[in-house]
């Protein structure tokens, strides 16, 4: 009897991955082009990615899951991009700032219609929004562990850790959606260097 190869997890998992990135794709697409995300049907989406209505179920629950995923890949990379300045905050230059906030506003540039999608669904369906405040939350964190060993470097001002990083993340996020996210490229610049300049006047001290 002929062996009968069995696919690997790895490879399921493989697909799986590859099958999110083309939905993933294709649904930022069609809003990119002007379609509503809460008038997009499951068929249409599938057919965009290049799958059929069954393949979508057998891997989402429902487009909320679908979004709830695309956050998550979203939000995800704009954690690890704000990572590199993280990383290093406690002996960071202004520089290595400015890199992090041009990768942040790069991600919000090149992902708008994912971040029209996200927001706009957390508006009337609590599931994403819990994603997106838990996802969020963790990026606020990061930001809280990065001010307190900036202060324990003492490179930083005495600012409260917690609300300051929550207050500068929200603010940037309102930034790249308000500022960033389907406006003028030319004004990219520009609101790199203001952010930059409220980010570092804000956390170090006029020593470092």
């Amino acid at each position: 009897m002929p062996s009968v190869t069995r696919p690997t997890a790895g490879k399921r998992q493989d697909r799986r991955e590859e099958l999110e990135r083309r939905l993933f794709a294709a649904t930022e697409q069609l809003v990119a082009e002007g379609a509503s995300f809460t008038e997009l049907s499951v068929e249409r989406l599938a057919a965009a990615a290049g799958i059929s209505r069954s393949t979508f179920y057998v891997h989402f629950e429902d487009k909320g899951d679908l979004v709830r995923r695309l956050a998550t890949a979203v939000l995800t990379e704009l954690r690890d991009v704000a990572g590199s300045w993280w990383a290093t905050a406690e002996h960071a230059g202004r520089e290595s700032l400015t890199t992090a906030v041009t990768a942040i506003v790069d991600v919000y540039r090149r992902r708008a219609a994912a971040f029209t999608i996200i927001t706009e669904t957390a508006a009337y369906d609590p599931a994403v929004a819990d994603e997106l405040r838990t996802l969020m939350q963790s990026i606020i964190d990061a930001a809280r562990e990065a001010i307190e060993r900036g202060q324990a470097a003492e490179v930083m001002r005495p600012v409260v850790p917690a609300e300051t990083a929550a207050v500068l993340t929200w603010m940037v996020e309102r930034a790249g959606y308000q500022l960033v996210r389907g406006a003028d490229p030319a004004r990219d610049a520009t609101v790199i260097d203001v952010l930059t300049d409220i980010i570092w006047t804000t956390l170090y001290t006029p020593a470092s």
